[in-house]
């Protein structure tokens, strides 16, 4: 009986937002190198922008247009998931992948999915924006700092570093 109260309590639940670049990518290996315990359970929450302007009158005028927008979206988001497969598959990491949708405000998305599944942890990359688009667009990694009701790790992508400097 202790066995199991001990097990529960080196569980852990930790969500890792992902939107198949290579900084969140780094972040999933960070992760996995340096934090991960076989334990753990492992959420990728993958939410990505959508970059799809559609101006009114194609959508008025072509449906056939926007049908085909979408599924290249779709085909798209398939590819991400089976590039974060694979890379768990790399550590031998066993994960759940999780879709979360909040086309323009990703980092919503995340802490709301944190909440609903009960997350001890999130980790999360950055893209390194710079000052200006930073402060006018915000930053998905600030939002869940600042809104998350767990820890949060933020790994930075070595390719950011020279912003500092």
């Amino acid at each position: 009986m202790m066995d199991d109260k001990q097990d529960e309590k080196s569980r852990r639940t930790v969500l890792i937002a992902m939107d198949g670049s290579k900084h969140a990518l780094f972040a999933f290996e960070w992760y996995a190198e340096n934090v991960y315990k076989e334990t753990d359970d492992v959420i990728m929450a993958y939410c990505a922008e959508y970059n799809i302007n559609i101006p009114t009158t194609v959508l008025l005028a072509s449906p056939a247009t926007v049908e085909a927008m979408v599924e290249q979206h779709e085909e798209s988001v398939k590819q991400v998931f089976k590039k974060l497969d694979h890379v768990a598959k790399k550590y031998n990491i066993k994960h759940t992948l999780e879709r979360v949708e909040r086309p323009h405000r990703p980092g919503e998305a995340i802490v709301k999915a944190s909440h609903q599944q009960n997350v001890d942890l999130i980790i999360t990359g950055t893209r390194g924006l710079g000052t200006i688009r930073r402060t006018i667009m915000g930053s998905v990694s600030d939002y869940i700092i600042h809104h998350a009701h767990v820890p949060v790790i933020v790994c930075k992508h070595a390719d950011e570093h020279h912003k500092l400097k």
